[in-house]
């Protein structure tokens, strides 16, 4: 793959933009539990996809969209890791370390799960077509 810093430069702009939006929107709303979704904004994602399509294929962006999707399952399982562990460690740089790893092991396995419920319906469905 070639670098390209158009590509790049409007990564940029757009994922800065969105992220910085958020971080802005997280300083105005009162409820900071509340204003914490808007901090897993999909920004990145969507700045990804977008380039992604413009640039590559609509199949560039699905392939994109679907290891985002495993993501953000992985991040669901970090943001209760590190819940439960700062709570019970009262450590915040192990409980961060720990959410992190296991973030990158539940995202990885939520590829690999999904990739196989895939691959088992388009079995089945072409099962059914003859």
């Amino acid at each position: 793959m070639e670098l390209d810093f158009r590509d790049l430069g409007i990564r940029f702009v757009f994922g800065g933009t969105a992220v910085a939006a958020c971080y802005i929107l997280l300083q105005y709303l009162p409820s900071k539990s509340f204003a914490g979704i808007f901090a897993a904004f999909p920004a990145v994602m969507a700045a990804a996809i977008i380039m992604a399509g413009h640039f590559g294929s609509s199949e560039q962006a699905a392939d994109i969209a679907f290891g985002a999707s495993a993501g953000m399952l992985g991040c669901t399982v970090c943001v209760l890791t590190a819940t439960f562990c700062m709570e019970h460690l009262n450590r915040w740089g192990l409980s961060l370390a720990i959410s992190l790893m296991v973030w990158f092991f539940s995202s990885y396995a939520a590829i690999i799960l999904m990739q196989g419920i895939l691959e088992k319906r388009k079995r089945n469905s072409r099962k059914k077509v003859f």
